[in-house]
């Protein structure tokens, strides 16, 4: 039994980890432009198309169980997942941690596309943008109808910043009191988000609701169905070694 761990975030270095740990054949692999992976298994860098494609790789290396443990909006990286596994008969576990829940304190605009974020968010309000990397006009645009715009990601920006864009470099996890005080700093009227989950960034969505700033949330992507789902490292590791007992 051979597990290749799609990751990329932190819950699939530590799935991968504990797999590894666990007496687990496991490949981790990352696209490594934000940070190099420190995981004890063998880790490989910069995608499949390096090795000539997924399916490819996977027949090579002679893999048998594929975990999508991807960022949740990876939704290119995910579906190859699922054709490949479909094409390839190889079974294949989505990992993806559970989205945030909405509270009776939250005030969310849900959004499934930039379109929808400029049709409506206000004329000349101060925006926190922390939906990672945006391409050249969705800046522009969201520059022309700000007053000003805060940029937080953690990679330098890939597009030309408009005079009243701030730019922010900055790694999770983030604290309550820090993203508050940011808020607070930058006079943020209104924040754009990914409905990413977990407990590393979700400190901007308590300051939010604390100091009473809606947030445009994107609705996270659907993606190609997987037979085996899990939103618990300890529910994918069980199902991995249910498998190991049945071969």
């Amino acid at each position: 039994m051979k597990i290749l761990v799609v990751g990329g975030t932190a819950d699939g270095r530590k799935l991968a980890t504990e797999l590894f740990e666990s007496g687990f054949d496991v490949i981790y692999s990352i696209a490594g432009i934000v940070r190099k992976a420190t995981v004890p298994c063998t880790v490989i860098s910069g995608g499949f198309t390096q090795f000539g494609g997924l399916s490819r790789y996977v027949t090579e290396q002679k893999i048998t169980h594929i975990v999508d443990a991807t960022h949740p909006f990876a939704q290119t990286m995910s579906n190859t997942i699922a054709e490949v596994s479909e094409e390839l008969s190889i079974t294949a576990i989505r990992f993806h941690r559970q989205q945030w829940i909405k509270t009776q304190q939250d005030h969310w605009i849900e959004v499934s596309s930039w379109s929808e974020v400029l049709e409506q968010i206000p004329d000349k309000q101060s925006v926190f943008m922390t939906a990672g990397q945006i391409g050249q006009d969705v800046i522009d645009a969201l520059a022309a109808q700000a007053k000003h715009v805060l940029l937080r990601t953690a990679m330098p920006a890939k597009v030309e910043l408009p005079d009243n864009v701030t730019w922010l470099k900055a790694i999770g996890p983030f604290t309550f009191e820090d993203e508050k005080t940011l808020l607070v700093q930058y006079k943020v009227d209104v924040i754009i988000s990914k409905n990413s989950g977990g407990e590393a960034t979700y400190a901007k969505i308590q300051a939010a609701a604390e100091v009473g700033i809606p947030v445009y949330q994107f609705k996270r992507p659907e993606l190609r169905p997987l037979a085996y789902q899990c939103d618990q490292q300890s529910d994918c590791v069980s199902l991995l070694h249910t498998f190991k007992h049945k071969n």
